[in-house]
């Protein structure tokens, strides 16, 4: 039977006590987190789908066996890297990027289910991000989805996401599809 170590208990309880040791900027306090200083935001932004042409934001990465050509076809599975700005032309102010996987997840109708994030590069979230999960109907007028996560401002988010079509065109087989989200969500200052 091998000999047990006698430095090993301080080296377990060392390691513990390096391990716990936070920062004091991120230590998290139960009597900080959201009891008195939750803050209510609306962000509203555009989202560009370009599905197909050199230039698609959109790939299909999985399929199941079956899958029909159609875009939307139930078991397939997307990926997409949609530029976001503040208005609905691609001329407008980018913000970031919304990023993420997607798969047709309903056998009779047109819907998603979604795991997406929202990726800010400028303006007054930069470096922060959303997360959003959940079913998206596609061909309703307007989806609600759950606002799950995020990070940098947004730490310990909570809240939903409206996702209405804004427009939706095909040009040389290539489809340009222009969504408006309005995301409400309250986020802690810790």
């Amino acid at each position: 039977m091998a000999k047990l170590n006698t430095n090993y208990p301080i080296l377990v309880i060392f390691t513990l006590l390096i391990a716990t040791k936070i920062r004091a900027s991120d230590e998290l306090r139960l009597d900080n987190i959201c009891l008195n200083n939750q803050n209510l935001v609306k962000v509203h932004f555009y989202v560009h789908d370009v599905s197909g042409g050199p230039n698609s934001t959109v790939q299909e990465v999985a399929r199941a066996a079956v899958s029909t050509d159609d875009p939307l076809s139930f078991g397939k599975i997307l990926v997409l890297d949609d530029m976001i700005t503040t208005g609905p032309g691609r001329d407008s102010k980018e913000l970031g990027k919304l990023q993420g996987i997607i798969t047709s997840a309903d056998m009779k109708i047109t819907a998603m289910a979604m795991s997406i994030n929202v990726v800010f590069t400028s303006g007054e979230y930069k470096g922060s991000t959303l997360s959003i999960a959940g079913r998206n109907q596609v061909l309703d007028r307007e989806r609600r989805m759950a606002v799950v996560g995020g990070t940098g401002v947004f730490r310990f988010t909570r809240g939903y996401a409206i996702i209405s079509t804004y427009s939706n065109r095909v040009e040389d087989s290539v489809l340009y599809f222009v969504a408006e989200l309005t995301i409400y969500t309250t986020f802690c200052h810790v």
